[in-house]
């Protein structure tokens, strides 16, 4: 029997119970699993479009960091070039040795008198990189390992490539004269062999130094100053150092490098870490290169001299660098906050590519920025490709290992390949695989010709200035060979600036 519900019963929501305790349901409106059904499979699409603009927008992100550390660094190349033409006009700095004029106009003549020399690649980093390193893996280094590194291109094992009649291509490569200028020798006579490990350590120090980009420090101990250390000499005291607070550890001190522990022997002090003393107010601030830490007693050194009258001319200066404080500190001065920074590493480089003409004179130079982590001689292999003047497409096959194994390119929209012969970059806009067999003999004409002698099809955002090798041509009863040349793909190039034309500076 239903027993009926009291109008407070129904406005209150209450259900009405039996006499046996059984409950009656209060008519209230639910959700169907339906409904339910529809509003996850709503919030799912909306959540999954809102989850893919995530990786869109890291991705983004950096990309638009490496172009705006890749314009940076250009200016900066672009800077440097109007201080040190030399980096350009004599890329392995030999004019500097040369005894007589006669002998140092010869000298920066030698990049643009021979026709087959006019175009080459100053690259710093790349240089060193593989300079002294075993890059044909046969377990020691020779000079053919050396080769290799002065060679801007190889076919995985010899620099230079081999063209369609048998000749061997190279494209040189200079370090812009950092070898000769540690040795005092041309670089062209130099093998690592002759050389010790303090002066390879000291040209892959300077080629970094020279060639990335400088992109700040890292913070590597925030601490205050307990006692300042002196020094006296003539009659007069001056600040030659820090003792930090004793809550720091020698084991925060011991890993910071300094001129006394990253100093290669015969170059300047890299000065890679630097102190930075904040007076007790915060109002001054200096910052001076550490050249020495006393890790286990707290002590930091900015000055060539401790307080015991030690020296050493850690920047090869000929001078013992006192560096004392401002006089804004006071003439007893008083430290508070103390920072120590070191160098962040740098993940970009700059490279340069040179066409000279029969006059000196630069036709064309190019800043080329890359992102990259280390340097591999396989990077720069050379993969058959056929460029054609006034196309946008080049053909390109897959290069072959030792063992004959095929090799396939790094391809990559909006990325880039170099032609070797006429130093020249293009971006990529597009490629194609071969398609296959079925299709490939189907088609008559150009397409069947070009993917009979071609892997893939690589379109390109400008036309081609100067053909290196040649695409298949109709001939009227058919169609020609394919001329091959080579093709770098060489990864991690951010952008490629061109600079234009140059004249020979006055001042070489």
């Amino acid at each position: 029997m239903r027993i009926p519900r009291t109008p407070q019963q129904q406005r209150s929501g209450k259900s009405v119970t039996h006499a046996a305790g059984e409950h009656l349901p209060d008519n209230r409106a639910g959700v169907t699993l339906t409904e339910v059904l529809m509003t996850l499979m709503i919030m799912s699409i909306g959540v999954s479009s809102v989850m893919v603009l995530f990786p869109i927008s890291v991705l983004r992100s950096v990309q638009s960091t490496q172009l705006t550390n890749a314009a940076i660094l250009k200016y900066n190349t672009q800077s440097r070039l109007q201080q040190q033409p030399a980096l350009i006009f004599d890329p392995d700095g030999n004019y500097s040795i040369q005894s007589s004029e006669e002998n140092r106009q010869k000298a920066l003549m030698q990049h643009y008198r021979v026709g087959g020399g006019r175009n080459y690649i100053v690259d710093p980093v790349g240089f060193h990189g593989l300079f002294g390193v075993d890059n044909n893996g046969d377990g020691g280094v020779t000079t053919d390992d050396d080769a290799i590194a002065r060679v801007f291109g190889n076919d995985g094992n010899l620099p230079g490539f081999l063209n369609s009649t048998g000749d061997r291509l190279l494209l040189p490569r200079f370090d812009g004269g950092l070898l000769t200028r540690l040795t005092g020798l041309d670089q062209a006579g130099i093998d690592s062999s002759g050389l010790n490990d303090n002066q390879l350590s000291a040209l892959q120090y300077l080629s970094r130094d020279l060639g990335n980009l400088g992109d700040g420090r890292t913070i590597q101990l925030d601490s205050f100053a307990l006692n300042l250390l002196t020094y006296s000499s003539g009659g007069q005291t001056v600040v030659i150092g820090v003792q930090l607070t004793e809550d720091v550890l020698p084991d925060d001190l011991v890993a910071i490098p300094t001129g006394a522990t990253t100093r290669p022997a015969g170059i300047p002090d890299p000065e890679t870490s630097e102190i930075t003393m904040f007076s007790v107010d915060g109002n001054l601030s200096q910052t001076f290169p550490i050249t020495v830490i006393d890790a286990a007693n707290r002590k930091i050194y900015w000055s060539e001299y401790d307080e015991n009258g030690n020296s050493q001319d850690f920047n090869d200066n000929g001078v013992l660098d006192v560096r004392p404080l401002p006089l804004e500190f006071g003439v007893s001065p008083v430290v508070g906050r103390v920072i120590l920074q070191s160098d962040r590493p740098s993940d970009y480089s700059w490279m340069l590519t040179v066409r000279r003409s029969s006059d000196g004179m630069v036709r064309g130079a190019d800043v080329v920025v890359r992102f990259q982590t280390g340097t591999n001689a396989l990077d720069e292999r050379i993969f058959p490709a056929s460029f054609t003047d006034g196309l946008a497409v080049i053909g390109v096959n897959n290069a072959l290992d030792a063992s004959g194994a095929p090799i396939e390119p790094t391809l990559k929209r909006g990325g880039f390949v170099f032609d070797p012969v006429n130093a020249r970059w293009y971006r990529i806009t597009d490629y194609e695989v071969r398609p296959a067999l079925s299709g490939l003999w189907s088609a008559n004409g150009f397409e069947a010709a070009f993917w009979s002698a071609y892997q893939y099809r690589v379109t390109l955002e400008t036309e081609i200035v100067r053909g290196a090798g040649a695409i298949p041509q109709s001939t009227g009863s058919g169609w020609s060979a394919p001329v091959y040349s080579g093709a770098i793909f060489l990864p991690g190039v951010v952008d490629v600036y061109p600079l234009g034309s140059m004249p020979l500076p006055e001042s070489l």
